[in-house]
C-alpha cells in the first residue's frame, strides 16, 4: 500500500468515525472500496439525514444518487424503526416538529410524509 493509498483510507476512517457517513460513501466509491462496504456507508447515510435530520429532499436525493427506489427507502426506513424499537433507543422515534408538515411528527409519520410527497 503506498503512503498515498493509506492517507486515503485513513481519511476514509475519520470520516466514519466522525459520522459524516454522506463524505464517507463518496470517498469510498473514490477509492474502489468493496460494493458491500460501501453500501453499509450509503445506507448509514440515507439513515442519517432521515432518521437524525428529518430531511425529505437531502433523503430523496440522496435516494435517487444511490440507485434507491422510493420502495427501498420505504422499506430501509421501516426496518430501521423497528431496530431502533428493538434496542429501547425511541429517542430518533420520537416527535419531532416538521417545518413543511407544521407540527410535530414522529418519525414513521415524517416517514409517511416523505414518502406521500415523493413523486411531487
Amino acid at each position: 500500500m503506498t503512503v498515498s493509498e493509506k492517507a486515503d483510507k485513513d481519511e476514509l476512517r475519520v470520516e466514519i468515525e466522525r459520522e459524516h457517513f454522506v463524505r464517507a460513501a463518496l470517498l469510498a466509491a473514490s477509492l474502489g472500496i468493496g460494493e458491500e462496504e460501501i453500501q453499509d456507508i450509503r445506507l448509514k447515510a440515507l439513515r442519517q439525514i432521515s432518521a437524525e435530520y428529518r430531511n425529505a429532499p437531502g433523503t430523496k436525493s440522496l435516494a435517487q444518487q444511490y440507485g434507491f427506489s422510493k420502495q427501498k427507502v420505504k422499506n430501509l426506513l421501516e426496518k430501521y424503526a423497528e431496530e431502533k424499537r428493538k434496542e429501547g433507543n425511541d429517542k430518533v422515534l420520537a416527535h419531532c416538529y416538521d417545518l413543511s408538515a407544521g407540527e410535530y411528527l414522529s418519525f414513521e409519520e415524517w416517514v409517511d410524509q416523505l414518502l406521500k410527497d415523493w413523486d411531487k
